[in-house]
């Protein structure tokens, strides 16, 4: 059973110097993706929800006993990327946020709104002298009430809005959203690896 991401790859005649010298390499822009028959078809799949801190290798471990899995299960999520695909810890994710938004004071502003069907709405801000928001443009309302602070402006009084969420929240809410992951059922895995190896040499 291949389990190696790229131990089934062709290889490629590679040269920089108009084949004076050669090598053959691994060709790594080959790809291969799930069909729609077990992407639709839910007797393929339980759902599992990542536990904080798990990565793709330890859940390869978790249903199929090797940690060499890790890509079948990033393949059958989409996730192209796992730094930006994968749940993070809470930690890691303040710290994500803050190197986007600046100190704590951004990463806790106000930057959105949410109207009563659920439709998010941007919002803007007047800028605090002492803000250092990234993007001058999403930036602070401030005035002599305590507790207008980090309030935008445009919805203040506003009925259409039920709810404001502040970027640590958006962000919060998009890592949250890649915690539930399809898992392939153990059963029919060595299936799939057939046809992917067929699939991906050819």
């Amino acid at each position: 059973m291949a389990t190696n991401f790229f131990e089934s790859f062709p290889k490629i005649s590679y040269t920089l110097d108009d084949y004076d010298s050669e090598q053959v390499v691994v060709d790594i822009f080959k790809r291969v993706i799930i069909s729609k028959e077990y992407q639709e078809n839910s007797s393929f799949y339980e759902t599992y929800e990542v536990l904080h801190g798990e990565t793709p290798e330890d859940i390869s471990y978790r249903f199929y006993g090797t940690q060499n899995l890790h890509w079948l299960i990033l393949m059958v999520n989409n996730v192209i990327d796992p730094r930006f695909e994968w749940p993070i810890s809470e930690e890691n994710l303040f710290k994500v946020v803050s190197d986007k938004y600046g100190d704590d004071k951004n990463v806790f502003t106000i930057n959105r709104a949410v109207n009563a069907k659920g439709y998010q709405v941007e919002t803007f801000f007047i800028l605090g002298e002492e803000s250092t928001h990234k993007d001058p443009i999403r930036i602070l309302f401030e005035d002599n009430d305590p507790d207008s602070i980090n309030t935008p402006i445009a919805y203040q009084t506003s009925n259409t809005i039920v709810q404001f969420e502040s970027n640590f929240e958006i962000e919060q809410n998009k890592n949250e959203s890649y915690r539930n992951i399809k898992i392939l059922k153990p059963e029919i895995v060595q299936e799939v690896l057939t046809n992917y190896k067929k699939l991906i040499q050819t």
